[in-house]
């Protein structure tokens, strides 16, 4: 088909078209050729440090033109060997030092979040207890008004509540005083670690 078309006078012309056609871009090779490589250098449970890392010495080997091209003597890729043990300690510690904090983090946003629960119940307690008693005043004058003993039962039963009422409040205070505490001392572990 070539020899006709590039010889023959007559086909010139189309021959020109062909020869633009086959010059054409085949849409996604090249991105797709990368997939492929990708998923060669893709191990289980690889970082995507490594991926990258796996996939710049791949695109290195190809630029040369093959492994047997690599330079192993270049002094670049001596340094990097040699340091790379450090790089790899450094990460190490710098992930267990991420992990420190992340867990106290996590310690101080629980004690956070419980210290606001304590404070939400003491509110509404407090509420509770302060309406109780003036129910209990309420029926109170008017169990004087009207010398109804029924009156003055409920009063007192009101009463015994809201006294209830005031002795979880204390309990819940004592807890706060606790969580504050802990909030108090993390604080003071993080503000000594961060130096």
């Amino acid at each position: 088909m070539v020899d006709t078309m590039s010889r023959n006078e007559s086909y010139s012309k189309l021959w020109n078209v062909v020869k633009m056609l086959l010059v054409l871009s085949h849409g996604q090779a090249t991105v797709e050729r990368g997939f492929s490589i990708n998923k060669q250098v893709e191990t289980d449970n690889l970082t995507e440090q490594s991926l990258v890392a796996k996939r710049t010495i791949c695109d290195y080997v190809n630029f040369v033109r093959g492994i047997e091209h690599v330079d192993v003597t270049d002094k670049k890729l001596i340094l990097a060997a040699t340091a790379a043990r450090q790089k790899y300690s450094a990460y190490l510690n710098e992930l267990r030092v991420k992990e420190a904090n992340d867990a106290q983090s996590k310690k101080r946003k629980g004690l956070q979040e419980d210290l606001e629960q304590l404070k939400t119940k003491k509110r509404r307690l407090q509420k509770e207890a302060e309406a109780l008693e003036k129910e209990a005043d309420d029926l109170a004058a008017q169990a004087e008004q009207k010398h109804d003993f029924v009156c003055i039962t409920k009063s007192n039963s009101l009463r015994k509540t809201a006294k209830q009422k005031l002795v979880d409040i204390q309990e819940l205070n004592l807890q706060l005083e606790s969580i504050q505490q802990q909030c108090r001392q993390q604080q003071q572990q993080c503000g000594t670690s961060d130096k």
